[in-house]
């Protein structure tokens, strides 16, 4: 994306990184070669200093939401890496864990919280050092062109990907309402489905695409972790009240035929639910953007935000997953969005009608990322893009990601190949290189933590990409 524009810095950017190890203690200082001073977002002014005819009811809130999270603070980082992350990935949990077992589910969603916040401290340790914020533009600098490339090809199919999976989500909702309302016979088969699928594409999602830039997120990032936290509520209760009850009284240690609920899975199973768990976490392809927006940053800052955020993920995860699970058991193997009567539980439908404004907007904040992801593979400028070119670009990622979702048979599928291939690259192995190539990593010199974390890292990585391919790609056979 601004792969271009970081030409200059690289060759100086060389030497730089080589030539001292960017592993001290304590947070690194800003001004580093190359350093591009943050913005400081939080001089909106107080209430006292605006005009009195400005005071409306959206003013007041506006201001509110400023002083409870300070734009570029701690808070506001952490809620935009979360919301990030918390996504359609979050309603494949449970179906992850019916493959995995619950306890081999959790012990999933512990380590890869504590990798992936690793991974984040990793790329801003090593981006703050050597002066550059883009993601291909430290790749570039320590890796080389080729890799730049490499991880911009990564991060457009990781976009895509998700763009699908949005899409299948919002056709799996339509699917479970119209299955328990009294609707025309054909809008409650596939055919029927689809056309209000693409009606929804037409009207919602594809107007979202078209601008140069689309600057939600900032703004919808604790609205959507917070809504979040509504639908995993409803989960809950939801679980409590139907399917819980019953299920645990069918636990068992290892998958036996009257199992409802399964402790530990083995075989191709066991590693299933590894790509859709790896989905749900994948943040560090925004980190850059957010750590350069954050005020007075620093990595240590930047580090704790990560954490929070990725805590507070983790949190709703474990509570989807067990939920989710013992609320329908073996039932469970796609999107648990499918298994809900939202007619009968208005609770639920309340969720259902937030989700799907959430699967709009998010469609056009990642469709976009991959749209420029695939400009600067062919040296297109966004900026300096006709406005024909680029409606010409972006109706045709829409519309592909369109009928891949509506013909793709699950979303769990999706998320398998995305999480396997794009996570395990973007989200360990790429952050584990960066930091080995960073410069001055021995043993000596980083210490035995840094030095077995970075490698494990990048083993886990490479387990991930591998077996977790593997094992979507024997599912999507074996279906």
């Amino acid at each position: 994306m601004q792969a271009s524009g970081q030409s200059k810095e690289t060759g100086d950017c060389r030497g730089s990184a080589r030539s001292a190890a960017p592993y001290a203690d304590g947070p690194v200082p800003s001004g580093a070669n190359g350093d591009r001073k943050g913005k400081d977002n939080g001089t909106t002014g107080t209430p006292e200093e605006q005009p009195a005819a400005k005071k409306g009811f959206l003013t007041r809130v506006g201001l509110l939401m400023t002083t409870l999270i300070p734009p570029g603070g701690v808070i506001a980082s952490a809620f935009n890496l979360a919301s990030t992350s918390i996504g359609a990935g979050i309603f494949g949990l449970p179906s992850a864990t019916n493959n995995s077992g619950l306890i081999v589910g959790l012990l999933y969603l512990a380590l890869i919280t504590f990798l992936t916040i690793y991974s984040v401290h990793c790329l801003v340790l090593v981006g703050e050092r050597i002066g550059v914020f883009t993601y291909e533009g430290v790749t570039r600098a320590l890796l080389g062109p080729a890799a730049a490339h490499t991880l911009a090809v990564i991060r457009a199919f990781f976009g895509f990907s998700c763009c699908v999976a949005y899409v299948i989500c919002v056709h799996d909702i339509i699917a479970a309402t119209m299955l328990n309302v009294d609707a025309p016979k054909f809008l409650k088969q596939k055919s029927g489905v689809r056309l209000l699928t693409f009606l929804m594409w037409l009207f919602f999602m594809l107007p979202l695409v078209i601008p140069k830039q689309i600057d939600t997120l900032r703004h919808v990032s604790a609205f959507a972790v917070v809504f979040m936290v509504y639908v995993v509520g409803v989960v809950i209760a939801h679980s409590c009240t139907h399917g819980l009850p019953e299920n645990v009284k069918s636990i068992r240690l290892t998958n036996e035929e009257d199992a409802s609920v399964v402790l530990f899975n083995n075989g191709n199973r066991a590693i299933q639910g590894l790509g859709v768990i790896m989905f749900a976490y994948v943040c560090q392809v925004t980190a850059y953007e957010i750590y350069y927006d954050m005020t007075n940053r620093s990595v240590y800052k930047f580090t704790v935000a990560t954490s929070l955020g990725m805590l507070m993920a983790c949190a709703m995860y474990v509570l989807t997953s067990v939920f989710g699970y013992l609320d329908f058991g073996s039932k469970v193997t796609g999107s648990v969005l499918l298994l809900y009567d939202p007619i009968a539980v208005p609770a639920m439908m309340v969720a259902y009608v937030g989700v799907l404004v959430l699967m709009f907007v998010s469609f056009a904040i990642l469709l976009i990322p991959s749209r420029n992801a695939l400009y600067s593979i062919v040296d297109w400028d966004p900026e300096a893009l006709p406005f024909w070119k680029r409606c010409c670009s972006v109706v045709f990622l829409a519309g592909l990601a369109l009928v891949c979702g509506l013909f793709i048979p699950g979303v769990n599928t999706v998320f398998g190949f995305a999480g396997s291939l794009s996570g395990g690259l973007l989200g360990f192995i790429f952050p584990a290189l960066i930091m080995m190539y960073g410069g001055g990593f021995a043993w000596d010199k980083v210490g035995p933590y840094h030095y077995i974390t970075t490698y494990g890292l990048l083993i886990c990585g490479v387990v991930v990409v591998v077996f977790g391919t593997g094992a979507t790609i024997w599912s999507a056979a074996v279906q």
